[in-house]
């Protein structure tokens, strides 16, 4: 333990002399988790949230259908309705002609009378079904005339997709289904009161049988949508941590080439525990990283107009998760550091491994927006475990146990990593260039 702790205060003092390297190592993650979050939350906040679009509204029949159309519309938190233009009510013609100049994608016109004939058409259909069974009076027929249907006219711009298409149409046809259905079950009750008297009508609302419930599961009671910071906060703290790959085959292969691992060879001391004690000193560089990353994103992230990190409840199982990313990217650079003969090796393979794992791990694109292949291809990424760690703590409130398949998997990687470097020098002497 003791020649351990003297190879270690070795490495750490030598780490300490290069305060630019320093820097770097903690200024440029922090800098990097601003910046993507800056340029990400308005492309993310259009995939994570409800798009919204401004639709002009021009209701000529201020009755039943026209309110329902224009409340259902404002409930769906999908369209911004606009019923009045610079104080003015909007009429057809100056909607048309705003959504034709391409000022607004959409304007939705309900002609007059709407309700009425509305109204006209399912009192016909009431009395004609009553008819069947003998409770119509057939002056009541003749004095309804039937109209044609109503016709709702929306004008769309050309760039309008067609998924919003679809959701209007589909919201106008539900809140008219909705005002359809309640004037036909209230027509029902005054018919029949009209031919039998001692009918009371039931003092019942409607109400649709079919309801929705939407779940989300999670470990929390409280689902939390994810935001670019929530993303980009982990993603570049282990991005960060895998990077530590380049000072530490630096600091391996300086020690071949300047000959001081020549003079550490004479002591009474093990190679491996010269590496362990290398691994302990960049561990703590790893967690001081992740400190420092998870502070910019409670405390400087929201100066710059984006949400705060939650970093939740779960202290015990973050901590865990960050000491074992932390070897895990040790372990890499370590076996990098090890094989590579050059810097110039080293620096290529381990920058560009450390990108090409960052890619297939989902850091940089959410795994959700990749194809199905990529997907399965992110299963080998060591990143990948480790975002979904971070996730299931950020998002779920995963405890330890919901964090245990990626720390496994992560602590499969580091021992690994480990056991490649010391069979590798074990047919490979260290001071072999």
């Amino acid at each position: 333990m003791r020649k351990y702790f003297f190879a270690f205060r070795k490495e750490w003092l030598l780490l300490m002399r290069d305060k630019a390297g320093l820097a770097l190592l903690f200024i440029m993650p922090m800098s990097l988790i601003i910046i993507s979050s800056l340029m990400q939350e308005y492309g993310w906040s259009s995939v994570t949230k409800e798009p919204t679009v401004e639709v002009l509204y021009v209701d000529n029949d201020k009755d039943s259908l026209g309110i329902q159309i224009h409340d259902g519309l404002l409930k769906s938190e999908s369209f911004i309705v606009i019923d009045s233009l610079n104080g003015k009510l909007l009429t057809e013609s100056v909607a048309k002609t705003a959504v034709t100049t391409g000022k607004y994608m959409i304007a939705i016109i309900i002609p007059e009378g709407a309700t009425k004939t509305l109204r006209l058409n399912v009192r016909l259909m009431v009395a004609k079904t009553l008819a069947g069974f003998g409770l119509s009076n057939l002056t009541i027929l003749n004095n309804i005339h039937p109209k044609d249907s109503v016709n709702i006219s929306i004008y769309f711009d050309p760039t309008v997709k067609k998924a919003f298409k679809n959701a209007l149409i589909s919201a106008i046809k539900s809140n008219n289904y909705r005002t359809e259905t309640e004037m036909v079950f209230r027509t029902f009750n005054q018919e029949i009161a009209l031919q039998m008297p001692m009918f009371k009508p039931p003092n019942v609302a409607y109400k649709e049988a079919l309801q929705f419930k939407e779940y989300f599961p999670s470990y929390r009671t409280i689902d939390k949508i994810p935001n670019s910071v929530q993303h980009n906060v982990p993603a570049w703290t282990i991005f960060a941590m895998f990077f530590i790959v380049i000072p530490l085959t630096q600091s391996l292969i300086k020690e071949r080439e300047e000959g001081s691992l020549f003079r550490l060879l004479t002591l009474p001391v093990n190679y491996m525990k010269l590496l362990m004690a290398k691994v302990g000193v960049y561990l703590i560089v790893c967690v001081i990283q992740t400190v420092l990353m998870l502070l910019t994103g409670v405390f400087l992230i929201p100066f710059f107009n984006l949400p705060m990190l939650d970093l939740g409840h779960e202290y015990v199982a973050l901590s865990l998760m960050t000491v074992i990313v932390a070897m895990a990217s040790v372990g890499f650079g370590l076996m990098v550091g090890t094989i590579a003969k050059t810097h110039q090796q080293a620096a290529a393979f381990g920058s560009i491994a450390v990108i090409i794992l960052a890619a297939m791990g989902g850091l940089w694109v959410p795994l959700y927006l990749m194809p199905p292949i990529m997907r399965q291809i992110s299963e080998i990424s060591p990143m990948n475990w480790a975002i979904t760690g971070y996730y299931n703590i950020f998002l779920r409130g995963g405890s330890v146990i919901h964090i245990l398949p990626e720390v496994f998997r992560l602590f499969l990687f580091f021992l690994g990593t480990v056991i490649i470097t010391a069979v590798y020098r074990k047919f490979k002497s260290p001071l072999n260039l």
